[in-house]
């Protein structure tokens, strides 16, 4: 062998060694974080103080609310367009219509709450669970999408412990099939909910 050649591979060996020590022994990878995501709608801004900090807000109660079960949180806006809700449902675990003052036919909130209504029960038909949670006005909200119209009506439920009046279905649906029968019982017996709303 020539010496060119052995210094050609000498000079390889050297490069290859050095190369190697430089590298990390082992690539450190994050750990995969599979908590559920849920999206939060945002509201648009109806108080002249919080105008000048945005144009929608998520009250601070419903993150900490779901972080505190262990979720993670994707605020959605209410200027995009169906391709990119269409999107983010795909990258989302539940959705959580929040509280509020809005019109539950013609706001922005209603409208894309419909796209996500529609999208969470072709996904539930095909078998991929889609929860929707509808808070207060998110509740009152999705009684019109189920319904396909506005059914409330004025209500006297403001600041009022009433008992739950359920089906007889409720105690082997999904929402209550593990709870606690005592509990559930006390709950259709008692007045042991909270009420703070105005339509019903």
């Amino acid at each position: 062998m020539s010496s060119m050649r052995f210094l050609s591979y000498l000079w390889r060996g050297f490069f290859c060694c050095c190369c190697i020590r430089a590298m990390p022994a082992k690539i450190q990878q994050e750990p995969l974080n599979d908590r559920p995501v849920i999206g939060i709608l945002t509201q648009l801004v109806s108080d002249d103080v919080m105008r000048p900090f945005g144009r929608t807000y998520i009250p601070d109660s419903y993150v900490t609310y779901l972080e505190s079960g262990g979720s993670r949180v994707m605020p959605i806006r209410l200027t995009l367009t169906t391709t990119e809700y269409e999107n983010i449902f795909r990258k989302i675990n539940g959705l959580l219509l929040i509280g509020g003052a809005a019109d539950l036919e013609t706001s922005d909130f209603a409208r894309v709450a419909k796209i996500f209504y529609k999208l969470a029960l072709e996904a539930n038909d095909a078998g991929d669970f889609f929860p929707i949670w509808g808070t207060c006005m998110g509740m009152q909200l999705l009684t019109v999408l189920v319904a396909g119209q506005n059914l409330l009506t004025n209500t006297t439920a403001e600041n009022v412990a009433l008992p739950l009046n359920l089906t007889a279905d409720a105690p082997t649906s999904r929402m209550f099939q593990n709870f606690p029968k005592r509990l559930l019982k006390a709950l259709t017996e008692e007045p042991l909910t909270g009420n703070f709303h105005n339509y019903g």
